[in-house]
């Protein structure tokens, strides 16, 4: 997993973070305002919770620029993170061990039949 903190742009941002998370296969992004009164320190936005929820760099970029100022490589930082630390097959490994493996799913080309 890899985790960077961005200057917020303005001061209703009490910090702003993005990064890859290996284990659900997402790049992901999490924003506080200093309003938040959340006990439990939850963000006031985020993306990319879900296993492979955001597959490009570029989303989580598109998301974070109004919170805060990001860094002119950081989509090239987050790929190299992504590509280094890879995607962890925490579904498959499930169904394995449960002796049911199905044929893996490409989330990204998938069309819900609704």
């Amino acid at each position: 997993m890899s985790r960077y903190e961005l200057k917020p742009v303005d001061p209703s941002v009490s910090c702003a973070v993005a990064g890859w998370e290996s284990t659900f296969g997402t790049f992901f992004a999490q924003v506080w305002l200093t309003s938040n009164d959340n006990e439990d320190d939850a963000p006031d936005y985020d993306l990319g919770c879900d296993f492979r929820e955001v597959t490009e760099a570029k989303i989580i970029i598109d998301m974070l620029s109004e919170y805060a100022e990001i860094p002119a490589d950081l989509v090239d930082t987050l790929n190299a993170d992504a590509a280094r630390e890879g995607m962890c097959e925490v579904p498959a490994a499930v169904q394995i061990m449960s002796g049911y493996a199905p044929a893996p799913i490409d989330w990204d080309t998938f069309e819900p039949p609704f």
